[in-house]
């Protein structure tokens, strides 16, 4: 299958960004697999999935290889109309693909595949079980002989000090205490966590007697609301928080001193820290522990056992199963570090004790400059273990103690199989949405009060949250199930 002496064309689909046209990486990959490797550039993010349906309809453009994320409907119905391939029967010869993301949880595959077995998308990257952290800038805490903070009370503190007290020391009133990712709760997740029992998540979970609930509803939300209102009214908190900012570009641009982000920024090589530290040689961002609230059990948000994008081989491949055994050739740790990270000694040194070094950082000007193609193909198969060679020491320490500390809030996530079979959720759930986000963050910005709760409350119980949670009882009840037969073969 990997060695034959017919040159095979291939079209991929992949988010701009991780396409360099003609790149050293894509002509390796040529080379060793006698491909004529066509890439497929999709928009930006909010264009791309218009993008990829348009892709999918018609047969004289639809690519051998389809990338795609939050596409349910669209995927149901390439299933149902034949364009994509079963893989399920090439992961029991080819089984690099398979056997990683068994290493990772068995439940991967099992959220991949259809109640009679057959896998018609593969998982393109899954998430460490908890991806991000408290960051704090330990120059400003000791430019103001602060103790990093524990509590929530003790980091409230810390925010009006890096608002207030001229921590950078320039004497110009333009700090603030916590930045993130604008229009995302999840900036806000030290006080979501901490408050009450940590149910206030912006969405419907799962209870330890078998139980379904909304947490924007809860008394928690209720009072980690009031708490983040505050802070925004006081101006601790940066102005353009609600509206839709980037959190990298943030990052980079500096300004605040405590946000909730990526344990990948615990790498000198990625490109917000980089950014960062050019224009601020002498500051110092540092994970910290994750404060405690009222439960006294501090959680780091957890990730989703299933894959947040996937890909898939269409009907239009002229071998689908060379195309199959290709892509699993390409999951091997040697094979992955090279199409990921390049040629040794070239643009990464092994520092023959485990550790490595990025020579040529993916995010850099040389990658793209010298069209080198370190980001190619970037989630379409992405291993998060040993082989993500940009992890230091300190990084994947990092990850496992996040991991570990966010397995009380992951027991009350929930995760859909198949989205699709949720009718009552897909009908109404958009509605309930937008009225809870219109109320939240009208709160946090000042716009609405807390002194509407019950009539909020009110209005998505009218919008018929009861009859999504009666749903969730009876088909995400019978789903818990099929996993837990499911991971006990698995074993």
């Amino acid at each position: 299958m990997l060695n034959q002496s017919e040159t095979m064309k291939m079209s991929v689909v992949c988010l701009q960004g991780y396409t360099q046209p003609d790149s050293q990486i894509q002509k390796w990959l040529e080379e060793r697999y006698n491909l004529d490797i066509e890439v497929l550039a999709l928009p930006g993010w909010s264009d791309a999935t218009a993008k990829i349906t348009l892709l999918m309809q018609d047969e004289t453009q639809r690519p051998d290889i389809i990338w795609w994320w939050n596409m349910e409907k669209d995927y149901s119905q390439w299933v149902e109309a034949g364009l994509l391939v079963d893989v399920a029967p090439y992961m029991e010869k080819y089984t690099n693909m398979r056997d990683y993301y068994n290493s990772v949880d068995p439940g991967v595959l099992f959220y991949a595949s259809d109640a009679s077995g057959a896998i018609y998308r593969i998982p393109g990257d899954v998430a460490e079980p908890a991806c991000e952290t408290l960051w704090i800038r330990q120059d400003w805490l000791d430019n103001l002989n602060l103790e990093v903070p524990k509590t929530l009370d003790e980091l409230e503190s810390v925010l009006y000090a890096f608002t207030n007290d001229d921590p950078d020391g320039d004497g110009q009133n333009n700090t603030y205490g916590l930045g993130g990712d604008g229009y995302d709760l999840r900036s806000f997740w030290p006080w979501i966590q901490g408050c009450g029992d940590g149910l206030g998540r912006d969405t419907f979970l799962k209870m330890d007697d078998g139980s379904y609930i909304y947490g924007p509803t809860t008394e928690d939300c209720k009072t980690w609301l009031g708490r983040v209102s505050k802070l925004y009214a006081d101006g601790v908190i940066t102005p353009n928080i609600i509206t839709d900012t980037d959190r990298d570009e943030e990052m980079a641009n500096g300004g605040f001193g405590v946000t909730y982000s990526w344990v990948s920024w615990n790498n000198p090589s990625v490109g917000p820290m980089q950014s960062f530290y050019s224009t601020h040689p002498e500051a110092k961002w540092v994970p910290i522990d994750m404060v405690s609230g009222d439960n006294g059990t501090p959680q780091d948000d957890p990730a989703s056992v299933a894959a947040w994008c996937y890909f898939g081989i269409t009907n239009t491949c002229s071998d689908p199963e060379r195309a199959y055994a290709i892509w699993d050739d390409m999951a091997t740790p040697e094979n992955y570090i090279h199409r990921r990270f390049g040629v040794e000694g070239e643009h990464y040194k092994d520092n023959g004790d485990g550790t490595y070094e990025i020579l040529v950082p993916s995010d850099g000007t040389q990658n793209t400059e010298q069209n080198i193609g370190l980001k190619l193909f970037q989630d379409l198969f992405a291993r998060k273990d040993a082989c993500n060679i940009e992890n230091t020491k300190s990084t994947s320490e990092l990850f496992e103690k996040v991991a570990a500390n966010s397995r009380i809030a992951y027991s009350h996530t929930v995760e859909k199989k198949n989205p699709e079979a949720y009718t009552v959720n897909n009908e109404k759930g958009t509605d309930i949405g937008d009225a809870m986000k219109e109320y939240v963050w009208g709160v946090i910005g000042g716009s609405k009060s807390l002194d509407d709760w019950d009539a909020y409350v009110q209005q998505i119980e009218s919008l018929g949250v009861q009859d999504i949670i009666d749903e969730l009882t009876t088909l995400h009840g019978a789903q818990m199930k099929e996993y837990e037969e499911y991971m006990k073969n698995a074993q």
